[in-house]
């Protein structure tokens, strides 16, 4: 019997023909030592191995590896005296640092007039909602009369907003059923429908255990 000598990958059985090669992955780029880090660059213009992440496990601003100026350091630690939740700490240190960005300044340099207009714009071109907006006007609030001592500053009580009486947009069971039946995996089926019919939140979902489940009553 002849022996097959050819080597042609494609004439091989078990194996799918013209296969890419698997390309090897490069490792993350190395972050530089903490005293080669700049503390007053802005967010945008940091090297992505610097910039805060605000994720679940790094939410807290006093654990960011770097603050783009001295005054954001002092007021992160200004929350964490302040505040016991991350998550409010957190949304305090995001509104100040969206001011800082937009007035392209230390905030510990800005005038009222920039922060007046600062508002302005938010209010007037942005178009934010009356909770945003004064969950900016208290973490300002905190930052420049609290920490920066501006007693002086009138524009806190010039911010007037009215929440909007309207409805959010709620799906009908018909478009819900048309959405769970587009999901075809069980296992992101089944949360969808849970959160769906329990009004769990997100979070509240996946810090579900089964300890939580009362199976002869029927109930979670």
């Amino acid at each position: 019997m002849s022996k097959n000598n050819n080597t042609n990958p494609d004439n091989r059985p078990n194996q799918t023909p013209n296969r890419r090669p698997r390309q090897a992955k490069t490792p993350p780029a190395k972050s530089p030592a903490p005293d080669e880090r700049t503390d007053e660059a802005n967010y945008q213009k940091l090297p992505p191995g610097l910039r805060p992440f605000a994720g679940v496990g790094q939410r807290d601003p006093l654990h960011y590896d770097t603050h783009p100026y001295p005054a954001m350091l002092r007021f992160a630690k200004h929350l964490a005296l302040r505040y016991d939740a991350p998550r409010t700490r957190h949304s305090y240190y995001r509104q100040m640092r969206l001011i800082h960005e937009q007035s392209q300044c230390d905030p510990a340099d800005m005038t009222e007039e920039m922060l007046r207009d600062y508002f302005l714009h938010v209010k007037t071109v942005k178009r934010w909602k009356s909770r945003t907006i004064r969950q900016a006007a208290a973490a300002a609030r905190l930052f420049f009369v609290e920490m920066m001592d501006h007693q002086d500053w009138k524009i806190f009580s010039q911010i007037r907003t009215r929440d909007d009486n309207s409805l959010p947009a709620v799906l009908t069971r018909e478009q819900v059923i048309l959405v769970l039946s587009h999901i075809r995996l069980r296992r992101y089926r089944t949360p969808v429908k849970l959160i769906y019919c329990c009004g769990l939140r997100v979070s509240e979902c996946l810090a579900l255990t089964i300890h939580d489940i009362d199976g002869d009553g029927g109930k979670l």
